[in-house]
């Protein structure tokens, strides 16, 4: 646990600054598409964001998983802890979809998410 408050305390900090400079330079677009992990627990979003919940069964995530690099299932069972439960996220986003992780499924719904925004 400390080694992880340090980590956070490092890492956070330069995870805003990117995050503030990414929309200062696209600050002029109608819309921003951010793909950030824990983005909730960290605080970062706003009452304007307009977030989506993806869902994935937890066979099909454990796949996606153990096929990283450096998978190592104790870290990871440490960082699923550090999250919100699901449901508490779900309730924060105005759209969610099930994630069949296909191009043109993720397509179908950025562009339904459009349509219904930019009316």
């Amino acid at each position: 646990k400390n080694n992880l408050k340090y980590i956070t305390k490092i890492i956070h900090p330069l995870i805003r600054k990117k995050l503030d400079s990414f929309i200062k330079k696209n600050k002029k677009s109608k819309i921003v598409i951010l793909d950030i992990p824990l983005y909730l627990e960290n605080k970062l979003n706003k009452k304007k964001d307009i977030l989506i919940f993806l869902q994935s069964s937890k066979k099909d995530i454990f796949k996606r998983l153990v096929k990283r690099k450096n998978y190592d299932k104790i870290l990871i069972d440490k960082f699923q802890k550090l999250q919100l439960p699901l449901e508490n996220k779900k309730k924060k986003c105005k759209y969610i979809y099930k994630n069949d992780f296909k191009k043109n499924t993720a397509k179908k719904y950025v562009m339904y998410i459009l349509n219904d925004i930019l009316k």
